[in-house]
C-alpha cells in the first residue's frame, strides 16, 4: 500500500505484480512513509486518505480515522431520515465530515447540517465537502454540541468522543499516539459529551436521534435519551455483534 501510495498506483493493481523503475525519491519518499508507519502512524495519515462506503474521504490529524464500525451510523441516520420526510439530517461532531457526506451522497436533494468544535476539523470538513461536490447541500458550522442550531423537524446522527479518560493511553497506538484526544475523550464514564448533547438534542425537540457508543454503554445512553423525551429507542449492533448505535425517536 505504502510502495503504491507513493508511485500512484491502486493497491489491487499492485497486487497484479506490476513492474515499475523506481528513481532515488521513489526509494527516498518510500523509505520515509515506511519510517512513518514503523512509528504506528495510521495508514491514512500517510496517504491522506480513507475508504468509508463509495467516499473517498480526506483526513489529517485534526480529524479521526473513519472506521467500518461508523458505517452502520449512516445505516441507523437512513433509516431515521427515511421515516421523518421533510426532516434536516444534523451531524453533531462531524470531524472530517464523513457521516454528513455519506448522508447527503445516498440522499440527493436533501440537506445536512454538520457541526464541530474543532476549527481544524471544520475545515477538513469543508474540503472534503467540495471536493465531493456537495457543499451545497452540506452546512458545515462552528458549534460546541448543537448550541445555535435549530434541532426542530431534525434527525440527529452521533459520534462523539465516548472513551473514558483513564482508558486513553492503553488504547493501540495508532490512536492513543495520533489520533485527536478531543474527540475521543469522553470524560471519566466516557458519556460526558453524550450526556451533553443527549440533553441539548432533547431540548431542541429533534424528532429521532442516533448515537455511535463504546462498550457497555448501551443501557445508559438509551436511558438517557428516554429522559431526553424519547420515548422509543433501540440498540442496534454491528456485524461484529456488539452494541454500536443507540436510536432514540419520538411518539408522534
Amino acid at each position: 500500500m505504502l510502495i503504491g501510495h507513493v508511485l500512484g498506483i491502486a493497491p489491487e493493481r499492485m497486487a497484479m505484480g506490476l513492474e515499475a523503475e523506481l528513481g532515488d525519491d521513489d526509494v527516498g519518499r518510500i523509505e520515509a512513509a515506511t519510517r512513518r508507519r514503523e512509528r504506528r502512524e495510521p495508514m491514512a495519515y500517510i496517504t491522506g486518505f480513507k475508504a468509508f462506503r463509495h467516499l473517498d474521504i480526506a483526513v489529517t490529524r485534526d480529524v479521526l480515522v473513519p472506521r467500518p464500525e461508523s458505517e452502520l451510523l449512516v445505516d441507523v441516520g437512513l433509516e431515521l431520515w427515511d421515516a421523518n420526510p421533510g426532516s434536516t439530517a444534523v451531524d453533531i461532531g462531524t470531524g472530517s465530515g464523513v457521516i454528513a457526506l455519506a448522508l447527503a451522497s445516498e440522499r440527493p436533494g436533501r440537506r445536512v447540517i454538520a457541526t464541530d468544535c474543532s476549527h481544524a476539523a471544520l475545515q477538513v470538513a469543508a474540503a472534503n465537502a467540495r471536493r465531493l461536490q456537495l457543499a451545497d447541500r452540506v452546512k458545515i458550522r462552528f458549534a460546541a454540541g448543537a448550541t445555535g442550531v435549530d434541532l426542530g423537524e431534525s434527525v440527529v446522527v452521533a459520534n462523539l468522543p465516548y472513551i473514558p479518560s483513564a482508558a486513553l493511553d492503553a488504547l493501540e497506538p495508532e490512536v492513543s499516539r495520533w489520533e485527536p484526544r478531543l474527540a475521543l475523550d469522553g470524560g471519566p464514564d466516557g458519556l460526558a459529551v453524550i450526556r451533553e448533547v443527549v440533553g441539548q438534542v432533547g431540548r431542541g425537540r429533534a424528532r429521532a436521534a442516533a448515537f455511535e457508543i463504546g462498550a457497555g454503554q448501551a443501557k445508559s445512553v438509551a436511558a438517557l435519551l428516554r429522559q431526553a423525551g424519547f420515548a422509543q429507542t433501540a440498540v442496534h449492533r454491528d456485524l461484529a455483534g456488539h452494541p454500536r448505535v443507540v436510536t432514540g425517536s419520538r411518539v408522534s
